[in-house]
């Protein structure tokens, strides 16, 4: 591994502990997980179905990053629950799709809405130039992510 690859994969570690951190904080402050309903896997794959709409099992694999055996598992319990629909595919009805039902996209409201207030809690607590500082390095690391998706 040269000096650019080490320096990318410790980059890679200090984001995935951040984030990781960030939630963790998130729930602390919330006193409740940041998903309570369903686990974190699980609100990957609703989501990815919000995002993209009606998505077919392995598309949405490809999407959440899971092999199709633990995306076709987490489909099936999300369905059991009641949070995601099975349906038939506009223009082949041998390929089933996954939409959002109703509770599922309550679901997604309500994470994203506590997720928003407790982001303002936190951002509150700094200055104007500590905000624009943050935001600079959003853009970044997502300019950084969406580049290394796309190549």
């Amino acid at each position: 591994m040269d000096a650019n690859e080490n320096e990318v994969s410790d980059s890679i570690e200090i984001v995935e502990e951040l984030v990781q951190e960030l939630r963790q904080q998130i729930e602390f402050l919330n006193g409740v997980p940041v998903q309570e309903d369903i686990s974190y896997g699980q609100y990957k794959v609703i989501s990815v179905i919000h995002s993209h709409g009606p998505i077919s099992v392995g598309k949405l694999g490809r999407q959440v990053g899971t092999a199709q055996s633990t995306t076709s598992e987490m489909v099936a319990r999300l369905a059991k629950a009641g949070i995601i629909t099975k349906v038939k595919g506009p223009y082949d009805g041998r390929i089933i799709m996954l939409e959002l039902t109703d509770q599922g996209r309550r679901l997604i409201r309500k994470h994203r809405k506590r997720v928003r207030e407790t982001y303002q809690s936190l951002l509150s607590n700094l200055t104007e130039h500590e905000k624009a500082s943050l935001k600079e390095y959003i853009k970044k690391l997502n300019a950084l992510l969406a580049r290394g998706l796309n190549k």
